[in-house]
This record gives structure tokens, C-alpha cells and sequence, in this order.
């Protein structure tokens, strides 16, 4: 066996309505970066690594070592990061603000729903998005270093502590075993897909609650203002040697 004729059959059609997907996905994540550019909800929040999504699927290659099967060739998962734009300092990248001075990083999680091999089958598509509060073992280490890290070892019903005020909680575990430096807790919502088709739905189930969420965990720790010298390793290495 080669091809298989029933699948070569649908191929076409399927191929539309996936491409039809990813240009939804595109227009979510536009929609979010200009509300969350706005400090309606108390914050303004900047996106991790630029315009990239991370992503679970790996490039087209017949076998490698990643840690993702190397048949899966279509990413299930997408993601993007965001901190506090007030702590990145004036002609920096938020990529370059250490995690221990972001605090928080939100996260928005598109989802196919299905096979996944640490979450149980949602039925259909879903959004996860959420607040975390990580803390790598690395006290330097940047925001965009710890993104990546979340987005690979985020464990639902491995980490899961329980619910509170509609808010799903758990907690980060070190793990060396698989590569995971990080302590710290995350706090998740999940919707489905179904329910983000208009703007207001959008605005009133994810942007809302993530914008006041965020606010709300910022709020209650110390927030003094930190020079902008001390928020990103490359100034730092640029103060030391001058």
C-alpha cells in the first residue's frame, strides 16, 4: 500500500477546510494583539517572540529525536505568549526580559481537541488561555526561554491542584528527566472554539477574563518599578562591561 485511495479522495476537501482553520487562527491572534495593546482590562500586554507561534508540530522531516512523534506534521497545538508591556524597557524586545522580573506570562492556546497524549479528548476544538507564574531554576533566564518551556511541559491533569472562581490551577514540578527547570503555578480557562465566532464572543470570553485575570495576580504582589537596566541580560552584560 502506497496511498490510500479514501483518504487521497478527501484530501482536497480537507486540505480547504484546514487552510480555512489556520486563517481563522491568524485573524484570532490579530484580533487579540490589538485589545491587548489597550490597557482596558489594567494592563497592556506584548507579545513573546515577535509575530512566531509556537507550535507542536515539527518540520517535514522522515524521522528525528524531538520529543513530538516525527509523523506529526500538523501542528494540533498553536500558542502565543504575552507579558506586562510596562516592564519591558523603552528600545528592548520583550523576548529579552527576564522571567523573574515579567512575573507573569499569559498564554493563549489554540486546540484541534484531540490526540494529545497528556489531555483527554476534548470533542471538539477548543482555547486554552491563562496566567502563569513561573519560576525557572535560572534566575537569568529570558521570557522567551520560559515560554518555550511552558509550551513544552504544560501537564494538565498531571500538575491539576483544582478550581477556583471558574479558574482552573495547578502548579509547575522541576522534572530534569525531560528538560523541565520550572516551579511556579498556572491559571487556565478553557472554551471552545464554537463559542469565539464574533467579536463580542472573542472580547467577553477570552480577552476579558484574561486581561482582568492578569490584572488581578499582578495586583496582589509587589509591583514597584524596576530600572530597566535590571530587566534584561543584554543591558545587564552592557552595564557590566562599560
Amino acid at each position: 500500500m502506497i496511498f490510500r485511495k479514501d483518504v487521497v479522495a478527501e484530501t482536497a476537501g480537507a486540505y480547504d477546510t484546514l487552510s480555512a482553520y489556520f486563517q481563522d487562527v491568524r485573524s484570532f491572534f490579530e484580533v487579540l494583539s490589538v485589545r491587548f495593546s489597550l490597557p482596558e482590562y489594567g494592563v497592556r500586554l506584548r507579545p513573546i517572540a515577535g509575530n512566531e507561534l509556537f507550535s507542536n508540530a515539527n518540520s517535514y522531516l522522515l524521522s528525528d529525536d524531538s520529543s513530538y512523534p516525527y509523523y506529526l506534521w500538523l501542528p494540533s497545538w498553536l500558542g502565543r505568549f504575552y507579558i506586562d508591556a510596562d516592564r519591558i524597557p523603552e528600545g528592548h524586545r520583550a523576548d529579552d526580559v527576564r522571567t523573574a522580573h515579567a512575573r507573569h506570562i499569559a498564554f493563549v492556546w489554540p486546540w484541534l481537541g484531540f490526540n494529545d497524549a497528556y489531555v483527554k479528548d476534548a470533542g471538539e476544538p477548543e482555547c486554552w488561555f491563562g496566567v502563569a507564574d513561573p519560576m525557572p531554576l535560572d534566575p537569568g533566564e529570558t521570557v522567551r526561554a520560559t515560554a518555550q518551556s511552558l509550551f513544552n511541559h504544560f501537564r494538565l491533569e498531571h500538575t491539576l491542584d483544582g478550581e477556583h472562581h471558574g479558574w482552573t490551577t495547578g502548579h509547575f514540578t522541576p522534572n530534569p528527566a525531560i528538560g523541565c527547570d520550572l516551579a511556579g503555578r498556572w491559571h487556565l480557562r478553557r472554551v471552545p472554539l464554537s463559542a469565539l465566532t464574533s467579536y463580542y464572543e472573542v472580547e467577553k470570553n477570552v480577552i476579558q477574563p484574561l486581561g482582568e485575570k492578569f490584572s488581578e495576580l499582578a495586583g496582589g504582589s509587589a509591583d514597584t518599578r524596576i530600572p530597566s537596566h535590571e530587566l534584561c541580560d543584554r543591558e545587564q552584560v552592557r552595564v557590566a562591561t562599560s
